[in-house]
């Protein structure tokens, strides 16, 4: 028997709103990992995986089931677990706001002393949120430019793209890089530096 586990969603200390929003996306997206492919391969009977789907989903996402009060659908014996699922996809989609994702994608900028795949990262998950569709790597790739600390590498991206296409990738790339190059020239200076005050001193 396969077991297969789902992470608990909680709306709880949030507002409810903005909280039923972000745990509403994510457990579209997880159940879609967790539970719609997972499950092909799981046979067991209806009953049994909406059971597990109601043992494992929070107890936010139980209250919310009990109050859609679902009925089996016609030569079925219980409510299916696709039923379940279809009816939280519905619940959540009244939460999505493409336009307050995009604003909190837009305002986003490195901050000081954070590391750049830190900042990639939230660039990243931020902009997942806002259904761009084919154009989410162009609008991830200028954004990670725009909000750069470094002003030196952003002027060099900017000149350097203008000039010719670059991928997303290939500009993650080169901050990585450019940051980690800035990082053992300091350790390398430091070194020096020491070196030359004990020369100094003898």
């Amino acid at each position: 028997m396969k077991v297969i586990l789902l992470q608990s969603y909680s709306t709880e200390n949030q507002d409810c709103a903005y909280g039923s929003h972000i745990n509403g996306r994510r457990f579209s997206k997880r159940r879609k990992m967790d539970w719609t492919f997972n499950t092909k391969s799981y046979e067991a009977p209806e009953k049994t995986k909406t059971a597990l789907f109601r043992h494992l989903c929070g107890e936010e996402l139980k209250k919310q089931l009990r109050a859609f009060d679902l009925k089996p659908n016609d030569g079925c014996e219980g409510v299916t677990l696709q039923q379940v699922l279809q009816e939280f996809d519905k619940y959540f989609l009244d939460y999505q706001n493409e336009v307050f994702d995009s604003f909190k994608f837009l305002e986003i900028k490195q901050e000081q002393g954070e590391i750049f795949t830190d900042y990639y990262s939230r660039l990243h998950n931020a902009v997942v949120e806002c259904n761009n569709g084919e154009s989410q790597d162009r609008m991830l790739r200028d954004k990670l430019i725009q909000g750069l600390l470094d002003k030196a590498l952003q002027e060099r991206l900017i000149r350097e793209t203008s000039k010719k296409a670059r991928a997303i990738q290939e500009v993650a790339s080169e901050c990585k890089t450019a940051e980690n190059s800035k990082v053992q020239a300091s350790v390398m200076n430091e070194k020096l530096t020491v070196n030359a005050l004990k020369n100094f001193k003898n």
